[in-house]
């Protein structure tokens, strides 16, 4: 068979037809983009970067070049708090720009809340003195510092990005600026109680919020030639906007702590208290305080902040904190005393050795307070052994691997369902049951409170 060879003109046609599809896919391509662009979401700084996975807080970006676009990219509709979503980059992290810096003064180091990028629960990054009291460097994977220059804090990170914190209306620092390594700021102002009032770049674009009764319920953003271009956003989310204030009231005292808006426990209560009282006596020795409601005790308000427990992120989807069906148990009401740590008896196996990295020794009961088929994991053991001590066994003391630093001891306790040793990080989240739940209600409690009787577990 004789094989036929393409004339010049049909390699020419040919090419043609191929630059032809090229540049047909390329005009697909950015078609598909335009309504993702269409609200000033194009990038000009690969520094500043949105976090969109599916288990991530939902979060905006910025547009520090092109003034023809507001400064923020917003969704048509914001759904609910921006407390979490309103981000600025920060290395490997994401920093919540309504977040404070905080400073322990009685052990001299700063903390800071952040995101991580590839999602996941909020993080807290330790800001410890090198070099004398007024220079700051992170710990752990990071390469964050900190100079300490008075009234003003400057956080550089990696990047080369400079925030600047200042101390505003509620004596905690909030971030007054950003400015990248190229040059460009943002702005930040706030109103006389240390709510963000707007945030504006160079150019004079900005970004203002609405508030009711401290809770963010609109944002404004002004752009381009003339600063001629006006929008609100009302953030939908009634529910939200109209619940109450966020109060710690262990004897009717308020706590001031910024507490994210999208926080789904509003106030820690006397029942609160009095079940976290209980939990403490089955679990630690005397002066133990326990933390099992998303609050950690008020002793360590200034020191940590106060919320760890769930948040609604801006795209309906529930996250858990830390303090979501989890409990700590303290030595001390400001978290650094030492405490034996206890276990209810009844289980009828457990593991033999703390694990090498946290700490933690698992027991199964067949039947725990008012459940069936549950596994305890207590995590940060210190001095692990078992002593039999009639309804209780001691285990050893807080503060194990893990749990001991030197403003804060503490260990770790989850209940799973079943008989499940220590759970993959992966599957705990679906495995947790909430240690209120496992034991005597509040009400059965005060009721027996009332009576005389002592509050203890049904174990």
């Amino acid at each position: 068979m004789r094989t036929s060879h393409p004339t010049p003109i049909t390699i020419v046609y040919r090419f043609f037809l191929i630059f032809a599809l090229v540049v047909a896919a390329i005009v697909a391509l950015a078609e598909i983009g335009k309504p993702f662009l269409s609200v000033g979401a194009t990038v000009v700084k690969a520094n500043v970067e949105t976090v969109s996975a599916s288990n991530s807080i939902l979060t905006y970006r910025w547009n520090l070049d092109d003034t023809r676009l507001p400064l923020l990219s917003l969704p048509d509709h914001i759904r609910g708090s921006v407390d979490l979503s309103i981000t600025y980059s920060m290395d490997q992290f994401q920093f919540p720009l309504f977040q404070s810096l905080y400073y322990n003064e009685r052990v001299g180091k700063y903390i800071l809340m952040v995101m991580p990028k590839d999602g996941g629960r909020a993080e807290f990054i330790d800001l410890v003195p090198v070099k004398g009291r007024r220079q700051f460097e992170a710990k752990g994977n990071t390469s964050l510092r900190l100079e300490d220059k008075g009234y003003v804090k400057l956080l550089t990170t990696g990047e080369g990005t400079v925030y600047t914190f200042a101390s505003f209306g509620n004596g905690e620092f909030h971030c007054s600026q950003i400015r990248d390594r190229d040059g460009s700021a943002i702005n930040l102002k706030y109103t006389d109680d240390a709510s963000i009032d707007s945030i504006a770049d160079i150019s004079g674009r900005t970004i203002s919020f609405g508030y009711e009764q401290d809770y963010v319920t609109s944002i404004t953003q002004t752009w381009g030639p003339g600063l001629v271009k006006r929008q609100t956003w009302p953030i939908a989310d009634d529910a939200i906007r109209t619940s109450p204030a966020v109060h710690f009231m262990p004897a009717g005292a308020e706590m001031t702590k910024h507490i994210p808006t999208n926080a789904l426990t509003h106030a820690y209560t006397p029942a609160m208290a009095a079940s976290d009282s209980m939990l403490a006596a089955i679990f630690g020795g005397p002066g133990a305080v326990a933390a099992a409601h998303s609050f950690e005790p008020v002793g360590l308000a200034s020191q940590y902040p106060l919320y760890r427990g769930d948040l609604m992120g801006d795209d309906g989807k529930l996250r858990r904190g830390h303090l979501s069906y989890a409990m700590h148990i303290y030595g001390s009401a400001n978290g650094t005393g030492d405490a034996e740590l206890y276990v209810p008896s009844g289980f009828t196996s457990h593991s033999n050795a703390p694990t090498p990295t946290d700490a933690a020794i698992t027991f199964y009961y067949p039947r725990l307070g008012n459940l069936n088929d549950v596994t305890i994991a207590v995590f940060h053991v210190a001095n692990f052994r078992l002593s039999y001590e009639g309804e209780r066994v001691r285990i050893g003391n807080t503060g194990g691997r893990g749990g001991s630093i030197a403003c804060y001891r503490h260990s770790h306790i989850e209940f799973y369902r079943g008989d499940t040793g220590l759970p993959s990080s992966a599957s705990r989240p679906r495995l947790r049951i909430d240690p209120a739940s496992v034991f005597e209600t509040t009400s059965n409690i005060a009721s027996r409170s009332r009576t005389g009787a002592s509050a203890r577990s049904s174990y």
